[in-house]
């Protein structure tokens, strides 16, 4: 788990190195909000045409090898990022790393073969701490690089993320073991001392599913206790690519921030996401159960929005709003997860998360395309007030399934 958790959250150091500064980049070159909204879309896209690929490769070929050639894949995508001197260049980079970014999925996967119900929410919130310590470092990182020589360009935090991805890939090829139960014949220890063993079932595993070698995704998909996840997933996903979107473009026109200055504030959020996914989702999630954690991060992130939209345009605003958003929008993606684990069979895990990543990046298509047409053509808050809206659907879809289902969503036994 700690050398997954590390190859991981290098990989991710490196795309949070990209995300602040893409907006500043299109801009030099004659882009503008629907141009940035496209080259996010257009990651997104990619994402969710082949992110599913990933998860049911994993399945059957294993997910050392899955998870090795989606990091050899970005290093070459952020290669051609970094020697970019035009739009289409940058389109095509953004593209071959969507199609790469399965990576999340394969190790969500390698997490649910090593843990069982009692503590996969725990481990899935480790990932989501990686997630966030990535988005620490690497947008502060990308933005300071990315002023190297006095005007903003993509070249050095191209580079350095591309370097990242092999040392991702080095790490996974010589330390990483095979999780996927088919794929190995020794056992998999236990994550850390304390954790179950593998092999319990939950509540919706009374009944298994017919036994089948290739899963197939419309039965993964139209399962009754998993097609509202997938659903959420997208709505969860549209509000967290609107944030990213129009965070940057704000900062820009609202308070005339540069990439460092927007790089330094998503540092900011990444150590809030860091902090919350580490220290408060696993014991949050034994405490109140996934359901109810979810709409926790309903009413933190709309309490960001209100911030930004009622409160002075300022820099303390932007300080105290914005991580509150990011934050507790990507604290929603582990709940989630655990949940859909949770309702998968051992077997079906792979391909069941790896549709959680394409449906996740179906909902980031959608999201900067609205974000950046509601920004262009109307009042700069708007967007926030769609980001309010899918908090209320969060928070009320997390009401009906606490109601729904009660004796499963209540306080656990630790």
């Amino acid at each position: 788990m700690p050398v997954i958790l590390l190859a991981i959250f290098i990989d991710l150091v490196g795309f949070g190195m990209i995300l602040p500064i893409l907006p500043f980049i299109a801009q030099t070159y004659g882009g503008d909000s629907i141009t940035i909204a496209g080259i996010m879309s257009i990651y997104a896209f990619t994402a969710f045409t082949i992110g599913p690929v990933w998860g049911k490769l994993s399945d059957r070929i294993g997910r050392k090898p899955a998870l090795a050639i989606t990091f050899l894949g970005a290093a070459l995508a952020y290669l051609m990022l970094a020697l970019s001197t035009s739009l289409w260049m940058i389109f095509v980079a953004r593209a071959i790393s969507g199609a790469m970014s399965g990576n999340i999925g394969i190790v969500m996967a390698s997490m649910a073969d090593i843990t069982d119900e009692s503590n996969r929410g725990k481990a899935m919130g480790r990932i989501g701490a990686a997630f966030g310590l990535g988005f620490a470092f690497g947008p502060g990182i990308g933005g300071y690089l990315s002023t190297i020589g006095g005007e903003t360009s993509i070249f050095w935090p191209g580079l350095a993320a591309s370097v990242l991805s092999l040392i991702a890939l080095i790490l996974t090829a010589i330390y990483v073991q095979e999780t996927n139960p088919s794929k190995s014949k020794n056992v998999v220890d236990n994550i850390e001392a304390g954790l179950p063993e593998i092999g319990q079932q939950s509540e919706f595993h009374a009944q298994p599913e017919p036994q089948k070698t290739k899963p197939q995704w419309r039965e993964i998909i139209s399962a009754p206790e998993r097609a509202p996840l997938f659903a959420m997933f997208i709505i969860a996903a549209v509000g967290q690519s609107i944030s990213f979107l129009i965070v940057p473009l704000w900062l820009d026109t609202t308070l005339g921030w540069t990439a460092r200055e927007v790089g330094f504030l998503m540092m900011a959020a990444g150590v809030f996401v860091f902090i919350q996914q580490l220290w408060t989702v696993g014991p949050m999630f034994k405490a109140f159960g996934e359901v109810k954690s979810l709409q926790y991060c309903a009413v933190v992130h709309i309490t960001g929005c209100l911030i930004v939209i009622f409160g002075p345009p300022s820099s303390i605003t932007a300080i105290i709003g914005f991580p509150l958003v990011l934050g507790a929008l990507a604290m929603s993606y582990p709940a989630l997860n655990s949940l859909l684990s949770q309702r998968t069979q051992k077997e079906r895990q792979g391909a069941a998360l790896g549709l959680s990543n394409g449906f996740g990046a179906l909902g980031r298509v959608m999201g900067p395309l609205i974000g950046g047409l509601l920004f262009s053509a109307t009042t700069t808050y708007l967007p926030f007030v769609v980001v309010i809206s899918i908090g209320l659907i969060a928070f009320t879809w997390a009401w009906w399934e606490n109601r729904r289902r009660p004796h499963l969503h209540s306080k656990r036994a630790v």
